[in-house]
């Protein structure tokens, strides 16, 4: 992840550098001849990438705050808002992800962001929704360990231990 990180942000820097009107631009035409590289990426997803790149070095705050100009910018753009619902979550801004993740319609969740909503309803303590979004999810992924280990904890944590330890023998 470490060098994930490192690349986008060396894209990153390499786009501003060589931008148009940049002393380290790639072109001596000038920036009239330059200019289309860049103009073809809307400024909604320049600052996608750059929600996402924040994201990744863990600047959450900033983060929020790209994403939540992109949404402004295309409310109906449902990646960005399960990206900024995830980093929400990893803010530790339960709520405020719970909210996100339910503002896209089920059709558009995938599961791996159905999971993710699971870990937040546990993270609040509403055991029922993540017990049956982890049941659901080991209907279709019954090898799934890691899922299945969360169903047994938030089971044993309802009080429902039969139920739990028949999820840790399976």
């Amino acid at each position: 992840m470490k060098n994930f990180k490192a690349l986008m942000l060396l894209l990153v820097l390499f786009f501003f550098w060589t931008g148009p009107g940049s002393v380290f631009a790639l072109s001596e035409d000038g920036p009239e001849k330059q200019s289309g590289f860049l103009e073809e990426i809307p400024e909604w997803q320049a600052r996608l990438e750059l929600a996402r790149l924040l994201s990744y070095t863990d600047r959450y705050q900033d983060s929020v705050e790209q994403y939540r100009k992109v949404i402004q910018e295309k409310p109906d753009l449902m990646e960005a808002r399960l990206e900024l619902a995830r980093v929400l979550y990893w803010k530790g801004d339960t709520l405020e992800a719970e909210e996100m993740f339910a503002s896209v319609p089920d059709e558009d969740l995938s599961p791996e962001a159905r999971l993710e909503m699971a870990d937040i309803y546990v993270a609040r303590q509403e055991y029922d929704s993540a017990v049956k979004i982890y049941q659901d999810y080991l209907q279709e992924n019954p090898g799934d360990e890691e899922v299945r280990f969360k169903l047994a904890q938030v089971l044993s944590w309802q009080g429902d231990y039969e139920a739990s330890i028949r999820q840790y023998r399976r």
